[in-house]
């Protein structure tokens, strides 16, 4: 399996869009693995995670084929992973000739706002078909066996990670949560799957907050209580994700603090393999 990280920022971009402060400054001058888009994966080239405004960036940057893309995983309704009125770019006559219908896998928040911002002049049920996903049930996406996962984020809604499997290989997709809910620590100490790459948030680097998202010590936390639960082990590539400016850190302190820890940190580009 091949995972891409096409953005690896959270909300407000790295540098962030109206922001002055030191880190950002830096990241407009260094320029590099320091400038982050909105958080974003690609999963062989065919099952696109998530929806942030910086899709077209990321589609122009990465040349993948996003007009043939039918399956969309959704984690949750905020606008930096779910920016709803792209997806009129995809309805005739906007795009032709028209492309096959998408199957997005979401929560009822983001059901709810796809709804609101798709006008029924775009034939939304000829383009899209809405697909719940239900925390823990799994989901058969073409050749891939997918579980939406409980995150704790934003508590007005149920937010999802995703454990996505393809034969014997598993990716846990795990930015924008704080430390994972007893539920989902839970499920996949019994699932009995191994993961091999297991990609963590890591919003606010340089100090812990655990409750809506991770600094660098609850990503490791986290981490050693998969290793303990044999979830994970010393061949699973365990990655970080999902960075705020806020978390005071450039790229290259970020890779240095992270490297004692064992993590590979993500940056906008970067392609792992398991």
């Amino acid at each position: 399996m091949i995972l891409k990280y096409l953005g690896t920022a959270a909300a407000e971009g790295v540098p962030a869009v109206f922001c002055n402060c030191r880190i950002c400054r830096e990241a407009r001058v260094l320029k590099g693995k320091n400038v982050r888009t909105r958080s974003q994966a690609l999963v062989n080239g065919d099952l696109l995670i998530d929806l942030p405004p910086d899709t077209y960036m990321h589609y122009i940057a990465y040349d993948f084929n996003l007009p043939d893309i039918t399956e969309l995983l959704v984690t949750h309704s905020h606008t930096d992973h779910f920016y709803a009125t792209e997806l009129e770019m995809r309805c005739s006559p906007l795009a032709y000739p028209e492309p096959p219908v998408m199957r997005i896998y979401c929560n009822e928040a983001v059901e709810k706002k796809f709804r609101r911002f798709m006008p029924d002049t775009y034939h939304v049920e000829k383009n899209f078909a809405i697909v719940r996903a239900v925390p823990f049930v799994p989901l058969a996406i073409g050749g891939y066996t997918v579980v939406p996962l409980l995150a704790s984020h934003d508590k007005a809604e149920e937010c999802l990670l995703y454990l996505i499997s393809e034969g014997e290989k598993t990716i846990l997709y795990g930015n924008d949560s704080g430390v994972f809910p007893e539920a989902t620590f839970s499920f996949l100490e019994k699932c009995g799957k191994h993961i091999d790459l297991a990609s963590f948030d890591c919003t606010l680097q340089s100090w812990r907050e655990g409750t809506n998202h991770m600094g660098l010590g609850d990503a490791a936390e986290t981490r050693d209580r998969l290793k303990a639960m044999s979830v994970i082990d010393d061949n699973t590539l365990c990655v970080l994700n999902h960075f705020s400016h806020n978390g005071l850190w450039s790229y290259a302190r970020m890779k240095e603090e992270a490297l004692k820890e064992g993590f590979i940190v993500a940056y906008d580009g970067l392609t792992l393999e398991v």
